[in-house]
């Protein structure tokens, strides 16, 4: 089952970085990007955070890696600066009265990098290998090169089935009514256009083809590098030709001080920040003059995930000591250096789901009767260990930090040093007692709600997983894939029919009552907590055309992301 998991890779970079910025918006430090009239030509060097382990279906690129390959794939849809989705690769998509069946239409005369058209065909193999179909059809002799689809099978389960209608569309059914199912097509800008001959080939995770700016030239684990795609199917405002850059070359820097040196010196045009253990950069470098940085929003939200299924936290008082114990405020203070705010729900404010009411904010003493409670409940010593990555000398520091908090209020806490490669064989499913990890995020809800339901399918019995078990036994391992989300290992019926109830909501106001009682019931029960938020940053120096080129349907796109920014209409200045 472990080829099943690798997706959890999409994540995994930001494995216990809780040292966060909260409350930082999209900026500008400085004007240092040049003049405004496009410049053709030139290679540029772009220092990122994460590595390349693959680019199929269940090789899922971390946030700065995907930044990287999204020069090489571009997505069906594109979410718009205002959250709004709107479609990209696809033409158009349109809904049935009862938001159940969704008709989508591919945009004609687009070609991958392998001359291959993206047409219907394309987009029904993208969405099957997406739920794991292909894999279960390999399995059982049918497509046996088929790739596996890592998490992305739980994040599709309200599909029921796919069906191609015609050369250029499908048409896609679900179990539970979705509102906002262009939001799981998107999947945080996740799921990427591949084609045929990708996902049916053998060199499915070592050769991306996509339908990008740039064409795919080489990679290892530390490196990309992509040159310019000269049959680009997107113009620029005038009508010329995109991209402007000839090539860039992606390189993996773990450590913030040869990003920070390198777009200093020149020798990297752009570096990418996390704030999850780079604030003091963050922080440092927007006071360049000679440089230009941008901030996103801190609409990425770090949890700590507590394991219902086993003690401590399989008991309410032992979650509720937790998170009471967080001094959030000295957290803001002693880990990221005063950016940010103090976090009053699960998610932040600009997020649909955003609820104060039954949050369990920071109070010693509330955290010390909750402990004493826990220990006459059960007659043992509220004791848990702490999963952190050693290899970061921040993430050491932040585990002390939370170590400290919790035994304030009277609890036992082991400090458990794990590698990345066992925090990923034990978080999916969830092996820890604990374990802070970036998962949700977003102002909507496609990457929050499969977190937090116990069954991602809305307990469809007649799903194709459910019934592989009865075509071979070897199968019946796939159903997991259903809870394999949901970290804390939970259910909740109240919470998890108001989320399904919300997402069938097309009116935005009601379906965000809906999801604020979803999330006070997620909070007074303390299913999840979390001690901050998240933001990115990216630095460039002699760059032009940053955020100005608009998305095919019209209006901007975010202008930076946990995945950075768009490459397609930059340009050197010098």
């Amino acid at each position: 089952m472990s080829k099943l998991f690798t997706g959890a890779r999409r994540k995994i970079a930001a494995l216990m970085a809780i040292a966060l910025v909260a409350s930082l918006s999209q900026v500008t430090t400085s004007s240092a990007s040049g003049a405004d009239t496009p410049k053709r030509g030139g290679t540029i060097t772009v220092g990122i955070f994460d590595s390349f382990p693959g680019f199929c279906m269940a090789d899922n690129l971390a946030n700065s890696a995907l930044m990287a390959g999204r020069t090489i794939y571009e997505t069906w849809v594109e979410q718009r600066a205002d959250g709004k989705m709107v479609p990209f690769l696809l033409r158009s998509f349109e809904h049935s009265a009862d938001y159940k069946i969704w008709n989508l239409v591919v945009r004609d005369g687009i070609k991958f990098h392998d001359g291959s058209p993206v047409d219907g065909t394309a987009l029904l193999l993208n969405i099957q290998g997406l739920r794991g179909a292909l894999y279960l059809n390999g399995l059982i002799g049918k497509t046996p090169k088929s790739p596996s689809s890592g998490t992305a099978a739980g994040f599709t389960a309200n599909i029921t089935d796919a069906i191609l209608t015609g050369a250029m569309s499908v048409t896609v059914k679900l179990y539970n009514a979705d509102a906002t199912f262009p939001e799981t097509l998107y999947a945080s800008g996740r799921f990427l256009a591949r084609s045929v001959g990708q996902i049916t080939g053998s060199t499915c995770s070592t050769v991306p083809v996509g339908t990008g700016p740039f064409k795919y030239v080489s990679h290892k684990l530390t490196e990309l590098v992509v040159a310019k795609n000269e049959n680009y199917w997107r113009k620029d405002a005038k009508g010329g030709a995109l991209p402007y850059l000839d090539g860039i070359t992606f390189t993996f820097l773990p450590d913030a001080a040869p990003r920070v040196q390198g777009v200093k010196s020149g020798s990297l045009a752009a570096v990418m920040f996390s704030s999850a253990s780079e604030a003091k950069q963050i922080k440092d470098i927007q006071k360049n003059k000679k440089l230009t940085t941008i901030i996103s929003p801190t609409d990425y939200y770090p949890t700590i995930w507590m394991n219902h299924k086993i003690a401590p936290f399989s008991n309410k008082n032992a979650r509720l000591a937790l998170s009471h114990s967080l001094d959030r405020a000295k957290w803001l203070k002693v880990r990221q250096k005063g950016l940010g705010a103090v976090p009053d729900s699960i998610v932040g404010p600009n997020n649909i789901m955003y609820n104060p009411k039954g949050y369990a904010g920071f109070d010693l003493k509330k955290a010390k009767a909750y402990v004493a409670a826990y220990t006459a409940e059960t007659g043992k010593t509220l004791e848990f260990s702490l999963p952190y990555v050693s290899a970061s000398a921040d993430s050491t520091a932040n585990a002390q930090l939370l170590k400290e908090m919790a035994e304030a209020a009277g609890m036992k806490v082991n400090l458990l040093s794990v590698t990345t490669a066992e925090a990923i064989q034990k978080a999916f499913p969830m092996q820890f007692q604990m374990l802070p990890l970036l998962l949700m995020e977003g102002t909507g809800t496609s990457f929050i709600v499969p977190f937090v339901v116990s069954d991602t399918s809305g307990g469809n019995p007649t799903h194709f997983l459910r019934g592989a078990a009865k075509l071979s036994p070897a199968l019946a391992p796939l159903q997991v894939l259903y809870s394999i989300l949901n970290l804390s290992s939970f259910k909740d019926e109240v919470s998890e029919n108001l989320l399904f109830a919300a997402r069938a909501e097309p009116n935005k106001a009601k379906a965000k009552k809906l999801y604020a009682q979803a999330t006070f019931q997620l909070q007074n029960e303390a299913h999840v907590t979390n001690i901050s938020f998240l933001a990115y940053a990216l630095t460039y120096n002699k760059l032009g055309g940053v955020g100005q080129l608009g998305l095919v349907a019209g209006g901007p796109r975010r202008l930076v992301t946990n995945f950075g920014i768009d490459w397609t209409g930059v340009w050197k200045t010098k």
